[in-house]
């Protein structure tokens, strides 16, 4: 016999595999729009509350409007619920 008495052969784990139906994931938008001449930018507690409510920001954008003003676009995502 060999010297290693004391290892034991592995028992092979059945392994089952199950066709699960993944359902793509479903996202809502939001667009927060502000024109810097009458309004001011969000404020933290502001964009608090958007992120408590599951709001995430993705993106900003600054456009000068023809009358001299700004408007800025805050684009935010979450996850639909069902």
């Amino acid at each position: 016999m060999s010297g290693q008495q004391d290892v034991k052969p592995t028992i092979p784990v059945p392994v089952v595999y199950e066709n699960v139906r993944v359902e793509p994931t479903r996202w809502e938008y939001r667009v927060l729009t502000i024109d810097t001449r009458e309004m001011a930018v969000p404020d933290a507690a502001t964009l608090n509350e958007l992120g408590n409510e599951g709001w995430l920001l993705t993106g900003v954008l600054d456009l000068e409007t023809t009358r001299g003003g700004t408007r800025i676009h805050y684009y935010f995502v979450r996850q639909k619920l069902a």
